[in-house]
């Protein structure tokens, strides 16, 4: 029954988050190019995965309970991020010049931690330069990226953005192979200016 009322949960979870990946291996690396110096860790939100309203987090139960027993998930600490780096949930590409962006954090579900953001999370504008330095996910699998050119990177947000709200392939054609759509969310850093210097494509399931 524990693990029926967990898978549940997940769905509920994953439901509420507009955009999710999940955390696995690569994610300690960061974007490429970056640096792994002294890290800082993410802290999980207790209201997406309804752990205030079930006796979890919210009222003092462990971080990572994921079904409201009291017992926590399977998923540990949360992952941590080396410093300077920030993923993020792309919610809207304005034009090639930048877009808006929410904080993506790590819930736990039992398919270990995911990155997402809720839909009304707040967002902040990123100005995105001609010569960031940008990696996409290739869909064959985890660990596996190809860099491309700014103006790639801009039509990739830009069509996996049509496709997570249903607009007309006429309008905005599918993604191909090599890549593909993986709830926009992404690992950055910035540069002194806050620009967008680094930006790595998160992939998941």
């Amino acid at each position: 029954m524990t693990s029926t009322r967990r898978v549940l949960s997940a769905i509920a979870l994953l439901t509420a988050l507009s955009g999710v990946a999940a955390c696995g291996p690569d994610d300690a690396e960061g974007a490429a190019g970056g640096s792994g110096g002294s890290a800082s860790s993410s802290a999980p939100s207790a209201t997406a995965s309804g752990a205030a309203d079930s006796g979890g987090a919210g009222k003092g139960g462990p971080a990572d309970d994921v079904d409201g027993d009291g017992k926590g998930g399977d998923c540990g600490k949360p992952p941590i991020l080396p410093a300077g780096h920030t993923k993020v949930k792309v919610q809207l590409m304005r034009d090639a010049g930048g877009f808006e962006a929410a904080v993506a954090t790590p819930h736990c579900t039992p398919n270990d931690w995911i990155y997402g953001a809720e839909k009304d999370a707040p967002t902040k504008h990123y100005v995105l330069p001609e010569n960031v330095k940008a990696y996409l996910a290739l869909a064959a699998g985890p660990g596996q990226w190809k860099q491309v050119d700014h103006e790639q990177l801009s039509l990739h947000i830009d069509r996996c953005l049509a496709e997570e709200i249903g607009a007309p392939t006429a309008d905005y054609p599918k993604v191909e192979a090599p890549y593909g759509c993986f709830g926009n969310i992404f690992d950055i850093t910035l540069n002194a200016k806050g620009d967008v210097e680094t930006m790595k494509e998160i992939w998941s399931v």
